[in-house]
């Protein structure tokens, strides 16, 4: 699929009702950055957890090279837990994407929107909206764009049925990004819009009982970015991710075991084990709740380091009580010699998606998609 026409929309400027924005920004970080890096009130400025930035024997680590193998030795024991669906795709390393079968193909508000059928797991398939500007310069940064737990699941995020402040890969793609935004395996691929998470999750782990509910997602959300970076409108150096609610925690993970992600946003994910429903059988299942569970999400979110990554939260599922698995993962981007592009920006209106959410969310991709060595 390739297309002509001018480069970056030099003149391109996308109103989205709060903001005007020329497509890609200046490669600067957002200007509120340094307060999105400030802690709340009564919380660590920053924490050195023993298990993120020190040997068996406690010891700190001075270096990345001591860190990285620290890394490996994380996503091993993350991927032993999840199941072996989930697993690493390595930055410079060429996956080969499923065939995506074109169901429909329409163009509006200046984009191509596709929707596409594709393999996953052996014998389950997934729809998704892939969308791109019908006027564009190749490579162009790519978003992955995750949906929350409502009834219109992917279709929102597309913009199907109206192009709200949740139409996120709607919005991207008319600024200038292509986006893909794919139905959660929780959904019955189907355009039956019902919920039927329940039913699904109990389906899929009969099929496969070594696996909990993350490690599908985790493949799931991989195999859209294989399907990205093998078009040839994108720049497999600039893919980006971002969700909101169910799609937060897609956006949390997706980074840490699939090193292409250069740039994240995570939004009332619940980044927290204690913040959210992490026990239910679609995620991490019951153990990750019990006393003594090995594993935290600090560690996922350490493991995204030096990428830039965004926590929005509302102080319903993410929030001030997020701070401590900033704090923790903080110490482990500067140890790269960078300043961090890490934060929490925190809009104090529950688990909503307001406008400035919104808008903090494009800010970002404007800035560290562009140009990449930002933050490398």
């Amino acid at each position: 699929m390739k297309n002509t026409c001018p480069v970056l929309f030099a003149a391109f400027a996308v109103s989205l009702g709060l903001l005007t924005v020329t497509a890609f920004g200046q490669g600067s970080p957002p200007a509120w950055l340094k307060d999105a890096q400030t802690p709340p009130a009564g919380q660590p400025a920053e924490m050195i957890i023993d298990t993120l930035l020190a040997g068996e024997d406690g010891k700190a680590f001075t270096t990345v090279a001591e860190w990285e193998k620290r890394r490996t030795g994380l996503r091993e024991a993350w991927i032993k837990y999840l199941g072996p669906m989930a697993s690493v795709r390595e930055k410079g390393k060429k996956y080969e994407p499923p065939p995506f079968e074109v169901l429909e193909e329409v163009e509006l508000d200046g984009i191509i929107r596709k929707k596409v059928l594709y393999t996953t797991e052996p014998g389950q398939h997934v729809r998704a909206y892939l969308m791109m500007p019908q006027k564009m310069e190749t490579p162009c940064p790519a978003v992955v764009v995750f949906h929350g737990t409502n009834e219109y699941s992917y279709h929102q995020t597309a913009g199907v049925f109206d192009t709200g402040v949740r139409a996120t890969g709607y919005h991207l793609a008319r600024k200038g990004y292509v986006t893909i935004c794919p139905q959660n395996c929780l959904w019955p691929c189907s355009d039956e819009i019902q919920l039927a998470y329940r039913e699904v999750t109990k389906q899929f782990r009969e099929r496969n009982p070594d696996n909990w509910g993350m490690a599908r997602m985790i493949l799931d959300a991989q195999i859209a970015v294989d399907i990205l970076v093998s078009l040839d409108e994108v720049d497999p150096q600039r893919i980006g991710c971002t969700g909101h609610s169910l799609g937060g925690k897609q956006a949390l993970y997706l980074p840490a075991f699939d090193e292409r992600v250069s740039c994240s946003v995570s939004s009332e994910g619940g980044i927290g084990m204690e913040q959210s429903n992490w026990e239910a059988d679609w995620y991490l299942g019951p153990p990750s709740k019990e006393a003594g569970f090995p594993l935290h999400h600090r560690e996922i979110l350490a493991m995204i380091a030096p990428r830039p990554f965004l926590l929005i939260g509302g102080d319903d599922s993410d929030g001030d009580a997020s701070w401590p698995c900033i704090a923790a993962a903080m110490p482990v981007y500067r140890l790269y010699g960078t300043p961090p592009c890490l934060g929490l920006f925190n809009h104090k209106k529950g688990h909503a998606l307001p406008p400035e959410a919104e808008k903090t969310t494009y800010e970002w991709f404007d800035s560290f998609l562009v140009p990449q060595e930002l933050c490398q």
